[in-house]
């Protein structure tokens, strides 16, 4: 009995250091992949259900009864409690080869980022995206097969995913789908086919070129990068083929209506083809290399190179590394219009997981456009209380010692929270 109540205090002495250090103990990797470059067509959900990479030590727990050193205690604590349960996804529908489901996203920032958050929608505790879908996935394992994928969103990033490139009322631009600061889009309707390693979707979908995307819950950030909504399309409308060539490399090509159109072509024209690859290295790295060139349509003539590395280095640690040049004629002067004619995009990630629960992230990004320099500096935390729900608070600051106005030389504070069905 005295040697039992002997190792107990042993026990408690070696879980309270642990829990004034942090008390995170190591056990395997479960969360934190990597989200494709453009998500187009995907599943929108990830898909808990490996050990948490970390476990809290009770206080007084009786892990150490049978604990020979200080040494044994710590690894068989991590193997016996835990304070970091998320548990597993609930999903709307789960049904093979058909799935529906979205998304609530809710949030605050403080002031307008030169992105997303507009001056109107600043300072304001907002409805982001009310978003659903609806899909069938097109199998062609056994031979060919079809698909289709339809979603809408209703939220004050709507007007962010419609086809602004189209003519005034034509789709979901301009044609009674706007409600002040709150707008409905339809950003993507197509049918696809595929068949063994190759896959095609005709209609309307989102970008495959850049790495963050419109779809709030594929990005790290409640923010959003000034390259991503300056220099990059959103939708296109036309076609988008991918071959599988090896299990490490995949190409894509396709032609579209220009930038951001919806089953339209702009009135001054939107001719443009898409292509790109991607490349797993090997287990941890990933190379993605998107592009454009044609008639932008609203965008003018131009072409458009996106290069992404994904790295892995351990368990928890992950970096992203993008790189995007974006050359047109349009004639138009960020500094003066707000967009941009050329431009150059430089942006790096680096996230740390601490467990199921807690994922740390920080972004840097420097941005050229017409000559003029803009940085932004955002870290921010991805909180977990469940598979479904995410709260991400952040900080940012944009810096730009060419354009003193005052979005681009502030520091920014944003929260928001994320619940998925």
């Amino acid at each position: 009995m005295e040697l039992k109540w002997k190792k107990r205090a042993l026990a408690a002495l070696i879980s309270a250091g642990i829990w004034s250090s942090g008390g995170l103990v190591a056990t395997s990797s479960a969360w934190g992949r990597d989200i494709p470059a453009g998500a187009v067509g995907q599943s929108l959900y990830e898909t808990p259900g490996e050990a948490p990479l970390y476990q809290r030590v009770g206080f007084f727990e009786s892990v150490c009864d049978t604990a020979t050193s200080a040494e044994d205690c710590v690894a068989d604590a991590c193997d016996s409690c835990g304070w970091c349960n998320i548990g597993d996804p609930w999903k709307l529908s789960a049904e093979d080869g058909f799935d529906y489901g979205g998304w609530v996203d809710m949030g605050w920032q403080n002031a307008p980022d030169g992105a997303f958050t507009q001056a109107n929608e600043a300072d304001k505790f907002n409805l982001n995206q009310l978003y659903l879908y609806a899909l069938k996935a097109a199998d062609g394992s056994e031979g060919w097969d079809w698909g289709y994928r339809f979603d809408t969103m209703y939220g004050v990033d709507g007007n962010d995913a419609q086809a602004f490139g189209n003519d005034p009322g034509v789709w979901d631009f301009q044609n009674g789908f706007d409600h002040g600061i709150y707008e409905i889009a339809l950003p993507q309707a197509y049918l696809e086919f595929a068949k063994c390693d190759f896959a095609v979707k005709v209609g309307h979908f989102y970008t495959p070129i850049g790495y963050e995307v419109v779809t709030t819950p594929d990005n790290f950030f409640y923010s959003k990068q000034l390259t991503f909504w300056n220099s990059e399309p959103f939708t296109h409308t036309g076609a988008l083929a991918t071959y599988k060539l090896s299990d490490s490399l995949t190409a894509l090509g396709g032609w579209a209506l220009g930038w951001d159109t919806g089953f339209d072509q702009n009135v001054v024209g939107g001719s443009m083809g898409l292509y790109g690859v991607t490349y797993a290295i090997n287990d941890d790295t990933t190379f993605t290399y998107m592009g454009g060139v044609g008639n932008f349509g609203i965008r003018a003539d131009g072409a458009i190179n996106s290069l992404i590395l994904s790295r892995k280095w351990t368990d928890k640690f992950q970096t992203v590394t993008q790189f995007d040049i974006l050359g047109t004629n349009s004639g138009t002067d960020f500094t003066t219009n707000g967009v941009a004619e050329d431009s150059t995009g430089l942006i790096g990630y680096y996230f740390y997981e601490i467990n199921d629960c807690i994922k740390l992230g920080l972004r840097n990004e420097w941005y050229k456009a017409d000559g003029t320099s803009y940085y932004t500096n955002t870290a921010g935390v991805n909180f977990r209380t469940h598979a479904n729900w995410m709260f991400r608070p952040e900080i940012r600051y944009n810096n730009s010692p060419g354009d003193p106005s005052a979005t681009f030389n502030k520091v920014i504070y944003g929260l928001d929270v994320l619940a998925k069905f």
